[in-house]
Formats: structure tokens, sequence, C-alpha cells
């Protein structure tokens, strides 16, 4: 998702881990724009037509967390139904809040994967990270996107658009992406696609791994 975004985010909950980011539950948390300024209208790109090559799309990324590349303080946590989950990074727990779901250091009641409940404010655990329609993500697979593209929806990058390395690019092009998640409260442009990558692999990872990137005039191709 949006770097920018990001930072605005971990600001706020930082201050508040209970704050959230404000994602519905069951749905890709948002990927947001700045809302319009007040008394301008806010403008909406039509759905492109399927088959037909459009330039100008919005490409962001998001990632599922891996707390054993998050360090302390700790916070202890509760599920939705007061029970308490353990202690776990607070940086972590933040990205989590940030992302939707994240990958635990150790297993919890048998599961491997926090999630944040959006709508509730409150933590769960998961099997596996999932999208908008309970089905697990697949890494360079899964694209959210807004309600104007419909699930199933392929989608091919033809051209990456702006800030994206090479090696990066070649493999977001290569990829068989489809729409199986949404971003459903904030995606004010019908060609904004948010790209799942799979697990963080190293600390420090959105300012570390070529592959968190954000890109902007890229041309892309619909399969319906």
């Amino acid at each position: 998702m949006s770097r920018q975004w990001v930072q605005v985010c971990l600001a706020l909950s930082l201050v508040s881990l209970g704050a959230g980011c404000g994602w519905p539950a069951g749905a890709r948390p948002a990927v947001t724009s700045p809302p319009p300024a007040v008394g301008q209208p806010h403008a909406v790109s039509p759905t492109p037509a399927s088959g037909q090559a459009t330039g100008g799309w919005h490409l962001t990324v998001y990632y599922t967390p891996v707390e054993s590349y998050h360090g302390p303080p700790l916070r202890s946590i509760s599920d939705c139904a007061g029970a308490p989950l353990g202690q776990h990074s607070a940086d972590f727990l933040v990205h989590v809040q940030t992302e939707g779901y994240g990958r635990a250091t150790a297993a919890i009641r048998g599961m491997r994967y926090l999630g944040w409940d959006f709508d509730r404010h409150c933590w769960l655990t998961a099997a596996t990270p999932v999208g908008a329609t309970d089905r697990p993500l697949q890494a360079w697979f899964s694209t959210a996107a807004p309600a104007a593209l419909a699930n199933g929806t392929g989608v091919r990058v033809v051209s990456c658009g702006s800030d994206v390395p090479d090696a990066v690019c070649t493999r977001v092009r290569a990829a068989r992406w489809t729409v199986d998640d949404r971003c459903s409260s904030g995606c004010g442009d019908s060609q904004h696609l948010d790209l799942y990558i799979g697990e963080e692999d190293q600390p420090d990872f959105e300012d570390q791994s070529p592959n968190y990137f954000e890109a902007r005039a890229a041309v892309v191709l619909l399969l319906r």
C-alpha cells in the first residue's frame, strides 16, 4: 500500500494500538487516498473495457508482516471476546493493524496468524491470511481492487509505470494477477490495484525490499 498512508497509520497506531486504521472486517485493508477538498467533486475513472490495455493505473502492494522481524517492546492483547492472546511485539501489532494479518512467532491456539477486526477493533486468530471472500491470499496472484472490478477479473500488468526496479517489474508483468480481495473504502479511483506480495522476508521490509513499491502511470490489461 502507499508508503505515505502506512506512515500515517503507524503514527496513529503507536498512539493507541486499539485505534486501528478503519478498514472493514472481512475485507482487504483499504488503500486510501487523500479526501477531496470540501465543495469539490471526487472524480472516479470509468472502469476500462475487458481486453483493452489502459494507462494511468496506480499500483500499490500489501504483504503479511512476520513477528520475528519485529522487536520489543511487547504488548499484551486479547481477542474479541476478551480472552488473552499473549504478548507480541508492539511494532509487529502496528503493522498487522495496517496490513490485516501477520504471522506470529509461535502458534496461538493452534493458529499461526493474528488478524485485526476493523469493525470491532479487536484481535483474532487465523490459519492463514484471507481476502474479502475468506479465500486464502496467494502471493503474486491475489489483487485487491475497488468494487468496480468484479471478483475473478484477470489482471495483466503491461507496464509498471514509475519507480519500480526492472527485476521487480519483470516479476509483476509475468504474474497472473486476479481480483479476489477488496479495498472497499478509500479507493476513490477505479484504476487502483493493490497487489499481494506474500510474507515479509527481512527486517525493515518496507524500506529494504525492492518488492515494496508504489507506482503510477502503469498500463494494465483486464481479462474478464
